[in-house]
């Protein structure tokens, strides 16, 4: 595949996922979840932290879920327009990976480095050295944040992103092993 088509596809990935993953939002949580659920059927009925808990829980698991096989499909459907054949589940395995990715990003930023101390040699050693990691790896979401973009867009543009790095940076030409072959 040439240069040109190869950051044609990963846009056209891009964009699909992210109409993929707003739409999905909008109505699979909002609509059916939130609205139908929640406030029609289950209203004032259930009031204890436990049942309310597992059903947000269930809900969220539903809704993420729906999200990240949807921008996986849609990464494979774009995938064989440009004459791919992309492989499940490396593409899924991205994408489900891709909010919580952004999550750890975001919480290297406040990480409070006096907890550890510095009576122990080790950590006098190592601490410098995982500060710098952490304040390298944190950088690009800090300067995200600087120009005043709205945090919820990171999460948004995780999905499809991390699907097309699952595929991408995955060892396509790796084969299982048959259980006959075992």
């Amino acid at each position: 595949m040439s240069q040109k088509n190869s950051v044609l596809l990963t846009l056209m990935q891009i964009a699909v996922g992210l109409v993929i993953t707003v739409s999905g939002c909008y109505i699979i949580y909002y609509v059916i979840i939130d609205k139908l659920i929640w406030q029609t059927l289950i209203n004032d009925r259930i009031t204890h932290g436990f049942w309310v808990g597992l059903l947000l829980l269930i809900s969220i698991a539903l809704s993420y879920g729906v999200i990240v096989i949807g921008v996986t499909e849609a990464n494979r459907f774009v995938g064989r327009h440009f004459g791919l054949n992309i492989p499940f589940k490396p593409v899924c395995s991205g994408a489900f990976l891709g909010a919580p990715a952004i999550v750890g990003l975001l919480a290297l930023r406040n990480i409070p480095w006096d907890i550890f101390g510095t009576q122990n040699i080790i950590l006098t050693i190592i601490l410098p050295i995982f500060k710098t990691i952490a304040f390298l790896l944190s950088l690009p979401i800090k300067a995200w944040l600087m120009l005043g973009l709205p945090v919820l867009m990171l999460y948004v543009l995780a999905v499809p992103i991390g699907a097309i790095l699952g595929y991408r940076l995955s060892d396509i030409d790796n084969v299982e092993v048959n259980a006959q072959e075992t």
